[in-house]
């Protein structure tokens, strides 16, 4: 389960590797997340047009993405 955006995130033990488990579909919104967020600025989306052009799957995708990756950073930035 994937908490959501402000929610503490417990410690996740994997026991096999993620990419051999989750279905194509999501490491491809994964990889279309770390595309876009890469770099100084926003790339480009996968859709002609802006973010309201986009599938709404996608955006809910990218918005369960950034925060689970606001929680890591947020955890990685306690223990340091």
């Amino acid at each position: 389960m994937i908490p959501a955006a402000g929610e503490d995130a417990p410690e996740m033990l994997w026991r096999c590797n993620p990419r051999l488990v989750l279905p194509p579909a999501a490491l491809h919104a994964v990889r279309l997340y770390a595309r876009h967020r890469g770099g100084m600025a926003p790339g480009p989306l996968p859709d002609a047009g802006g973010i309201n052009d986009q599938a709404a799957w996608l955006m809910e995708a990218f918005g369960v993405l950034g925060a689970a990756e606001e929680a890591a950073e947020k955890a990685r930035a306690g223990k340091d």
